[in-house]
């Protein structure tokens, strides 16, 4: 008995000191983040929907008032390469497109409250430069990240009807433009990763005119575009 007792002991011995000298490397991998092994370059797309955000408006001379006008859910989707400068700096360019339908004005005419209909759309198409920071690194196969940049909007517009009444006017300028993004990225299958990302957009739409006696003015346009992506990694 002393005899197994003792092989016993001694066999517990020997798996206890393989488990402590396997247990530090067992330790550090799991510290350490499943990595992907491809280039600095990549480029993707995305696809989903905007939010354009309520354009303020103030009438003057022979019509007086204020008021808000709404637009519904649209489409957008966006076009991007970029270049990672090292493990968590990258720089990208986007080429981004949004449309959406007017929904209606709410706010006073002549000092009487009104809410009327408005028929028309919004299309703005736009380039940024962003610079993109991702905290766990480029090739982790779980990556958010943050970032943010300037570029233009062109912005077509139109106006058919208010309150069932035809208008059919239209505009379109040319406007300097800035959007925060974030977004997180997850490698699916070599070199390729999808996610999601939201961003919020900026555009200096603020301007002012005059037509016929009434003047007119308007507030900077904003919009939320969230979408997901689809990203090859070169």
């Amino acid at each position: 008995m002393i005899g197994l007792r003792g092989s016993a002991v001694s066999t517990a011995a020997v798996i206890a000191a393989g488990f402590l000298s396997l247990a530090p490397q067992a330790e550090a991998q799991i510290r350490q983040p499943a990595t992907l092994n491809y280039g600095r370059a990549y480029a993707g797309a995305s696809a989903g929907f905007v939010i354009p955000g309520d354009l303020h408006t103030n009438f003057g001379g022979g019509l007086a008032g204020s008021g808000d006008f709404s637009f519904k859910t649209g489409a957008a989707g966006t076009g991007f390469v970029g270049y990672h400068f090292n493990d968590m700096l990258a720089g990208e360019a986007e080429l981004s497109v949004a449309s959406a339908d007017a929904d209606k004005f709410s706010g006073t005419i002549n000092g009487a409250s009104t809410s009327l209909s408005v028929g028309g759309s919004l299309t703005t198409v736009m380039v940024f430069g962003n610079a993109i920071f991702k905290p766990l690194g480029s090739r982790a196969a779980f990556s958010p990240y943050i970032g943010g940049g300037i570029g233009f909007a062109s912005i077509d517009d139109s106006i058919d009807t208010v309150g069932g009444v035809n208008v059919a006017s239209t505009g379109s300028e040319t406007d300097f433009a800035a959007n925060f993004l974030a977004g997180v990225d997850f490698a699916v299958v070599d070199r390729w990763s999808i996610g999601a990302r939201y961003r919020f957009v900026w555009i200096n739409t603020s301007s002012s005119a005059t037509s016929g006696g009434i003047n007119t003015s308007i507030d900077n346009l904003t919009e939320h575009v969230i979408t997901a992506t689809a990203t090859f990694h070169f």
